[in-house]
């Protein structure tokens, strides 16, 4: 969440200025540059994992952090030249690299295995989430699956897994807007991905998103490859990419559609984080368009993800039968 909000941030921000003819706030002596509201916006997301121990407060901060980094970033090129010069063209490059360096620590932070300790803080934490009414019960199927795979039998992990087992999960009336949006589309799933058209629409989705891209790469070849710019051609690369991506995922939707999933993602977040960032420098109003899209597509994607793992984590359990 973090990371998206921080390259939308960028892509919007240069969007809105260029469309308002880069209005500077502050009147005739000052100018109070963007930079300065990143840093705000940084210090609120740390206070608030600081302050407030609700559940709610990390993804919070990640919206916020990620808005402020936004922010912060966009404005380099002003920190990198004499002249102060926001329209530096190397910027793009610099926050570019900035924001590969940080999916990657997001991506092998994601990936780490836990140790049986880590689990069991994981599993305090979900507790905390089920004393506020805000645990899932794809959450707590999955931290519990997590926790039989660790093997720890100490006895604070094995009462954490008993409370986690009995705990009570989020109900209609007291859960949150997105829980609930969350539980609608969970009774909807199942039947949707079993249908037996389910797999013809995937690649018809296919087929229109590789008619759209081939229809951005035919204009932007519109002058021959030797007319493009260093982002264009980077937008043009990613974006074959990305594609390739989706073509491996409707290959593995015939075994397994978790890994169709990631695929998906891995396509999504290749044209957010590097087809968008280089489009933008030559379509601004493409590119903002672009990513509205590619948001909402990712957020379905993670949702999609975070509901199959569940089910997958819930075949793993030992005793199915004390899943509610």
């Amino acid at each position: 969440m973090l990371f998206v909000c921080a390259v939308a941030t960028v892509v919007f921000t240069r969007a809105f200025l260029a469309a308002t003819g880069y209005p500077q706030v502050g009147g005739s002596k000052l100018h109070i540059a963007h930079v300065l509201w990143g840093g705000l916006l940084l210090l609120a997301a740390l206070l608030t994992t600081l302050g407030f121990l609700s559940p709610a407060a990390k993804p919070l901060a990640a919206i916020v952090g990620g808005v402020g980094f936004g922010l912060f970033i966009d404005e380099v090129g002003k920190f990198v030249t004499k002249d102060v010069n926001y329209f530096y063209r190397p910027a793009i490059a610099i926050i570019y690299v900035c924001f590969v360096g940080l999916f990657g620590v997001i991506r092998w932070l994601s990936r780490s295995r836990f140790s049986a300790e880590e689990a069991t803080l994981i599993g305090l934490e979900s507790l905390q989430r089920a004393a506020v009414g805000a645990l899932s019960d794809e959450r707590r199927i999955r931290i519990l699956s997590l926790m039989h795979t660790t093997h720890d039998d100490d006895p604070l992990a094995l009462s954490v897994r008993a409370l986690l087992e009995h705990a009570v999960t989020a109900s209609d009336r007291h859960e949150p807007l997105a829980h609930r949006l969350s539980r609608r589309l969970a009774g909807l799933w199942p039947e949707l991905t079993e249908h037996r058209l389910f797999r013809r629409g995937v690649f018809t989705v296919l087929i229109v998103a590789a008619a759209i891209s081939a229809a951005e790469l035919g204009w932007l070849l519109r002058d021959g490859i030797g007319h493009l710019s260093f982002s264009q051609r980077a937008f043009a690369l990613s974006t074959i990419v990305a594609d390739l991506a989706l073509v491996i995922g409707a290959i593995r939707l015939s075994t397994s559609l978790l890994s169709a999933l990631h695929w998906y993602d891995h396509a999504v977040l290749l044209d957010i984080t590097v087809a968008q960032i280089f489009l933008y420098s030559s379509e601004q109003l493409a590119a903002t368009l672009n990513l509205v899209a590619l948001l909402l597509i990712w957020a379905l994607l993670r949702w999609a993800i975070h509901y199959e793992s569940a089910q997958q984590a819930r075949r793993t359990l030992p005793n199915p039968s004390d899943d509610r």
